[in-house]
């Protein structure tokens, strides 16, 4: 076997150590990267005037098949998906937003869910909820935001309140939501 070798214009010798192409696209093309990812769901449910503080909407975040739903009486998190939107659709229109997040992403968003539970649940006449900053939107807002999501537009959340309409305006925008699932009421 010959031996090829070229030399530059400034005299450097090169030895030719392949003759096959690594790279099936030319520079100018987008190549594809794969990375490996999962996702969560955020609820939006519209209002139910019954119900103090849902007058405003209900937001809840879904990971790995559990739903972590901020309430007046602190955070529930023993229902499943299934239970979850099964209660919601019986008297409320509701809006998943599913949203890309890596493996890494998703662990940090249920620790971070699982420590709001733990110290709301636990001392709840300290964790009282509140409209203007512990709610169910705001503590969503705040979990998505450990890992850079933004879920909602400050500029237009008025004295620091976060809406769950807020949410559902601010995440039909990002780029992480990767379905959107409509629960409409099922009028029972």
């Amino acid at each position: 076997m010959s031996e090829q070798t070229h030399v530059s214009p400034d005299g450097v010798r090169y030895r030719l150590i392949a003759t096959r192409t690594t790279t099936p696209t030319t520079d100018s093309e987008a190549k594809e990267i794969r990375t490996e990812t999962d996702s969560v769901e955020v609820i939006v449910s519209d209002s139910r005037l019954i119900s103090r503080g849902s007058q405003f909407d209900h937001v809840a975040i879904i990971v790995d098949d559990i739903a972590y739903s901020r309430a007046h009486d602190g955070y529930d998190s023993k229902k499943t998906y299934a239970q979850y939107v099964a209660v919601q659709v019986s008297f409320r229109d509701s809006v998943g937003y599913v949203l890309r997040v890596s493996p890494e992403e998703k662990k940090k968003i249920k620790a971070e869910l699982k420590h709001r539970v733990a110290i709301t649940n636990g001392n709840p006449s300290t964790h009282e909820y509140s409209l203007l900053d512990n709610s169910c939107s705001s503590n969503v807002a705040d979990v998505l935001n450990v890992i850079g999501i933004v879920a909602y537009d400050p500029r237009w959340s008025a004295f620091g309140m976060v809406s769950p309409e807020d949410i559902a305006s601010g995440l039909s925008h990002s780029k992480r939501v990767k379905e959107r699932r409509f629960y409409p009421k099922d009028g029972s």
